[in-house]
């Protein structure tokens, strides 16, 4: 059994950029918004499926669903945003069993945005919460996507808030800092012992507070 660690956080608050600090130290890592974005570039009866919901205009050049298209109805209707969930979560939770069953490394670093909101935190051994102010995530966000202020709130307002999330947490990584590779390490080597008591010890309830 391979010790799963759930990382999640909201929008903007650096989970990519901690996970891939754990995938230079050859942790394997699962990601359910790369998963998404793959589904949405890739295959065939989702891109026509959401074509069939959302008409032609979702289209981009080469018959491409428009990311920034979809993203901007979803977070504009909640109802399209339901459908597009029930849409793809089934498919991603089937695609995630699939890889999480080849893995065979002591422990999984498994990337879920939405863990809490679906409800998924029942099936995982460690709960990792990514945190930062909302001023760092209003900054990166602005900074990576086309996206402006009142698009942000949006999506952030779709998430469950952040006091919800951290109850859940058995360790929070503070992202407001500059996190070091050296933290990362010592981090890593405690979800391996963490996983070696897999074992032997199912009570895994400690809450950590983990500045990093």
């Amino acid at each position: 059994m391979t010790y799963i660690v759930a990382v999640t956080g909201s929008i903007g608050s650096g989970k990519t950029t901690v996970t891939n600090l754990f995938k230079k130290l050859n942790v394997p890592i699962i990601d359910a918004d790369i998963i998404a974005r793959e589904l949405v570039s890739y295959n065939k009866n989702i891109i026509n499926s959401i074509t069939n919901y959302f008409g032609r205009k979702i289209i981009k050049i080469k018959s491409t669903i428009s990311r920034s298209t979809l993203k901007y109805r979803i977070f504009n209707n909640n109802s399209e945003r339901i459908w597009l969930n029930n849409l793809l979560h089934p498919i991603i939770i089937n695609r995630i069993n699939t890889l999480l069953y080849n893995i065979n490394t002591s422990y999984v670093i498994l990337v879920v945005p939405l863990l809490i909101e679906c409800n998924l935190q029942h099936y995982m051994h460690n709960i990792t919460v990514i945190n930062t102010t909302y001023e760092n995530k209003l900054q990166r966000l602005l900074n990576r996507d086309d996206i402006n202020r009142k698009q942000i709130n949006k999506i952030l307002n779709t998430q469950v808030n952040t006091k919800v999330r951290l109850s859940y947490a058995n360790i929070i990584i503070d992202n407001n800092l500059l996190i070091s590779s050296n933290s990362i390490i010592i981090l890593h080597q405690y979800y391996l012992s963490l996983a070696t008591n897999l074992y032997i010890n199912d009570n895994f309830n400690t809450y950590n507070y983990i500045f990093i």
